[in-house]
């Protein structure tokens, strides 16, 4: 089953796989190039947080 989640920096939707459903899993955007990281799931929602990278 497949999830849309939206990238909190570029707002575009992003499909992701079963497989990458995982708390603590690092995806990057393919709009953007932001890292995020799942931080929680539950059912077929999904929230994310966007990886600050350090200056």
């Amino acid at each position: 089953m497949k999830i849309i989640i939206e990238c909190p920096e570029c707002e575009n939707e992003i499909e992701i796989t079963e497989d990458d459903q995982k708390v603590g899993k690092i995806l990057e955007c393919p709009f953007c190039g932001s890292e995020l990281e799942i931080i929680e799931v539950e059912g077929d929602e999904i929230k994310v947080r966007l990886i600050e990278e350090e200056k």
